[in-house]
């Protein structure tokens, strides 16, 4: 018996600040995973750092269950350090599975209940893109219908530790309005259709990239945002508590375009900005297979 939980990792998030005094994002899932397996071919726990031992330990508690009677091993392809929900991908793939395992299919909220006692928490847990409060785990809004944008992932190089960056950040200044603004045209962003959904979430995307400079500065990060929308790109997103940023281009535009024009923009950033890869958005949550 095997049963294999894969969760998203995130480049950065859509949006992400403060409103009303609350912490919020909303997520931006891509096609990058952690895969946890659980099986009754081995025993013990493999490739799970503290914080997935953690969930594993949370879960069993939940359940009403003292041990895991099976092997778990994790795996994943996230880089760590880098805004992309590592952690959040590691806790919610080990504790689906884990669940599952003892016949419990644990849904979005019941992950994020679990991941947010551990530390604060990308949504990516949640189906569609999700708006969430990533220090309480309150779910505020669903989005569904998620436009399979490429992005072309940069790292500015450097990592940083989430726990400690949302312990010293403060809310500078009063940008609930803006905030506001934002969030207002994600609504319209999924009210509409094509490509203007797009290009509304790609201007989402650059007006929280901007925003989140008076927290986490990205160097460069205005020329890269001229740069790559004169490539042709919908916006820029970044990890507002981590070091990627990540190119927004138009679901219908051709592979090998995305990837002439990234290489470009490469170029043209060497030194400053180093290329990772390309992903795509997708919906957020878990996806579970179980093998006999």
């Amino acid at each position: 018996m095997e049963i294999i939980a894969k969760a998203p990792a995130s480049c950065g998030e859509l949006v992400e600040g403060v409103l009303d005094g609350t912490p919020f994002l909303v997520t931006a899932p891509i096609s990058m995973y952690a895969v946890a397996t659980v099986s009754d071919a081995f025993t013990g726990m493999h490739g799970l750092g503290a914080k997935a031992e953690e969930a594993v330990a949370r879960t069993l508690a939940y359940i009403g269950q003292d041990s895991l009677p099976f092997g778990i091993c994790l795996a994943s392809e996230i880089p760590q350090g880098k805004g992309m929900a590592s952690s959040s991908a590691d806790i919610a793939a080990v504790a689906y599975a884990t669940a599952r395992s003892f016949g419990r299919e644990l849904t979005g909220r019941e992950i994020m209940a679990i991941a947010i006692a551990i530390e604060p928490s990308d949504g990516i847990a949640f189906g569609g893109l999700s708006h969430v409060s990533h220090t309480t785990g309150e779910l505020f809004g669903q989005y569904g219908n998620v436009p399979l944008l490429s992005i072309s992932i940069f790292d500015v190089g450097g990592t940083v530790d989430t726990i400690t960056y949302y312990k010293s950040k403060g809310n500078r200044g009063n940008q609930d309005a803006a905030y506001r603004q934002l969030l207002h045209m994600v609504d319209q962003a999924f009210r509409a259709e094509g490509h203007r959904k797009e290009m509304l979430l790609g201007q989402v995307a650059t007006g929280s990239a901007r925003l989140n400079q008076e927290h986490l500065e990205k160097p460069h990060l205005e020329d890269f945002i001229v740069s790559a929308q004169r490539w042709g790109a919908l916006g820029t997103l970044v990890a507002h508590s981590g070091t990627v940023v990540g190119v927004l281009w138009a679901s219908d535009l051709q592979e090998r375009d995305v990837v002439q024009k990234t290489l470009k923009l490469a170029a043209e950033f060497d030194g400053r900005y180093r290329y990772m890869q390309t992903v795509r958005l997708i919906s957020g949550g878990v996806v579970c297979e179980i093998r006999p």
